[in-house]
């Protein structure tokens, strides 16, 4: 189904109702309002690397007190390698919207230059993300399975396992990640590779027996950066644990130019401080050289 442009039709529904909030946005609660204008600067032209190619919107659901939202980078309906970008604690869509969408584009260009013609990332926002307290425990990630299900599936209705799928998660989502694709749960999504990084841990039950993520165990990647603190307070604190799967490197590579990575964030570099120590997704950094390996079926630099 992807010759006849079924995201195209969902992102042209989804922007039609997105343009209709934004004429009553005096009348939205600011929750919502903080949310659309998230969007909006995300969608706007010029509000990000020029490299980085027009943003869709997949859906802006404000029927629940916090804003959920899923924006995609690059053309779903022709791409060949997918990624769904998970974001864990404190990143949600009326806070962290842009920044999630650029950290997307941002795998997008890396991801072309490690060969892949037409890929496209999307930016998921699609659940309550834990507070610190409420991130030792596991009940987001399953209010939060039901909608990324949901989502993989119509994935799967309109591309029909076409394109390499790939879930990329961040902190707590791994938790998200691996419960959506728990197969003893019923999960029927095919996804051919999961790269974690800084992973607050998953069930114990799963990170036994990772054969029942339903994912090839040499697709199934892992990386704790150093001086991640946070991810090991939260493994420590919850009981999670890690997924077993093959590390990956996120140290520095002087050899190819390519920059470490230090502490919990997925972005800390700023134009205004370039000397900062680099994120999980930031570019120039290994980790995001490996991240657009990985997730495209390729192996990661040793």
């Amino acid at each position: 189904m992807s010759n006849h442009g079924g995201y195209s039709r969902l992102s042209a529904v989804a922007e039609a109702r997105f343009e209709a909030l934004c004429a009553v946005r005096g009348r939205l609660r600011g929750t919502h309002r903080q949310a659309l204008d998230g969007t909006a600067h995300a969608l706007r032209a010029g509000s990000m690397d020029p490299a980085i190619p027009a943003r869709h919107l997949l859906y802006l659901d404000l029927s629940a007190r916090e804003p959920l939202a899923a924006i995609a980078v690059g053309d779903l309906d022709s791409a060949t390698h997918v990624t769904w970008q998970l974001s864990g604690t404190g990143i949600r869509a009326r806070n962290a919207l842009w920044g999630s969408v650029r950290e997307a584009g941002q795998l997008y260009l890396e991801q072309r230059k490690v060969g892949i013609e037409a890929p496209a990332v999307v930016a998921w926002l699609g659940y309550r993300s834990p507070n610190m307290a409420s991130a030792l425990l596991n009940r987001s990630a399953r209010r939060g399975v039901e909608i990324l299900e949901r989502d993989l599936e119509i994935f799967a209705a309109l591309r029909h396992g076409e394109p390499h799928l790939a879930l990329e998660a961040h902190s707590y989502a791994a938790t998200l990640a691996a419960q959506a694709l728990d197969s003893r749960s019923g999960s029927t999504a095919l996804v051919h590779a999961l790269a974690t990084i800084g992973s607050a841990g998953i069930p114990k039950q799963l990170s036994r027996d990772p054969g029942r993520l339903n994912i090839p165990e040499d697709h199934i990647f892992e990386a704790i950066a150093d001086r991640d603190r946070l991810a090991w307070w939260g493994r420590l604190l919850s009981g999670r644990k890690l997924i077993a799967g093959r590390t990956f490197s996120v140290a520095g590579r002087t050899d190819l130019g390519l920059l470490g990575v230090s502490g919990h964030n997925t972005s800390q570099m700023t134009p205004g401080n370039p000397g900062a120590p680099r994120g999980y997704r930031d570019p120039g950094t290994t980790s995001l050289r490996n991240l657009a390996l990985i997730t495209t079926g390729q192996k990661p630099l040793g």
